[in-house]
């Protein structure tokens, strides 16, 4: 996919975006989603910016590519319908579940996509509840979930599970800085940030590839995404990927690729890199550019 448009909102950003996915070069088949949705309607735009999704799945058969199908439908389908409080108790439950984080203050213009996203993350999850139970062969689909809404010069990141956002931005220094926008709910993390395994070996834990927060879990709190929301500028650059690019890649990798390529070549020069490295999951990448 690939995209460009003048934000909605806020300070003129003009923003590019483009994404590709591939099956890498040991899986059959792929089961990443990713979409982008930028509404036509201008005060729908306003209102909610715009909406890029990744998303990873995981189960039997064609289980994981079902879900995370569902998930990126769903939460665009729930993210734009009409707005509302949550009424319904779990609902209200769900959203407890997660925490929101605010780099650079909490913003005003953020308030009501903060409460869509979440809605839609809990519509999304519910649906993939509801096919699960009606299919036995989908009936423990997972996926992963990585959500990023742009207002004006506003990024507002959500994510289940291990797919990350890094934010890149220029510096005096010869390369970008980078910083992760999101923490695996991940099995390692949990053990590295309790000291019980150190960082060098989260990478080659066995524990690695289990996660802790999904779409689709049986208990719904394990479903709410947590989020963060910071302020964008001219010149930085985001990417959203999943764990078979960034498990293959080192950071620093993974900034030059995205800073130095037109966001249509970065996602290119990733999933080519992921690939020569072994691309032993399938790959995904979105990368936006703001100018």
């Amino acid at each position: 996919m690939q995209q460009q448009n003048v934000s909605p909102d806020g300070p003129l950003l003009r923003v590019i975006a483009a994404g590709r996915t591939d099956p890498g070069r040991v899986r059959g088949h792929n089961e990443d989603a990713i979409a982008r949705y930028e509404p036509v309607d201008q005060l729908l735009s306003a209102q909610f910016g715009w909406l890029y999704l990744l998303a990873d799945g995981a189960g039997g058969h064609a289980a994981g590519e079902v879900a995370s199908r569902l998930a990126v439908e769903t939460i665009a389908a729930a993210y734009y319908s009409a707005w509302a409080p949550p009424q319904q108790a779990a609902e209200s439950t769900f959203r407890s579940g997660g925490k929101v984080s605010h780099l650079d203050g909490q913003p005003a213009a953020l308030t009501a996509p903060i409460i869509q996203l979440q809605r839609a993350f809990f519509a999304a999850h519910t649906r993939i509840r509801e096919v699960g139970r009606r299919k036995q062969e989908y009936a423990d689909m997972l996926t992963t979930c990585l959500a990023a809404v742009v207002k004006g010069n506003h990024l507002l990141i959500a994510h289940v599970g291990d797919s990350r956002a890094y934010l890149l931005r220029p510096s005096s220094a010869s390369e970008p800085s980078i910083t992760p926008l999101t923490e695996d709910h991940s099995l390692v993390t949990v053990l590295a940030g309790a000291g019980v395994i150190s960082p060098e070996e989260m990478h080659s834990s066995p524990a690695r590839h289990k996660i802790l927060r999904a779409l689709g879990e049986e208990q719904p709190e394990r479903a709410c995404p947590d989020m963060t929301t910071c302020l964008v500028q001219p010149g930085d650059r985001l990417l959203l990927c999943c764990d078979g690019l960034w498990s293959e890649l080192p950071e620093r990798q993974l900034a030059m690729a995205v800073s130095r390529n037109s966001p249509p070549e970065a996602c290119a020069e990733l999933i080519g890199l992921a690939n020569e490295a072994g691309g032993k999951d399938n790959i995904s990448a979105v990368v936006l550019a703001f100018q």
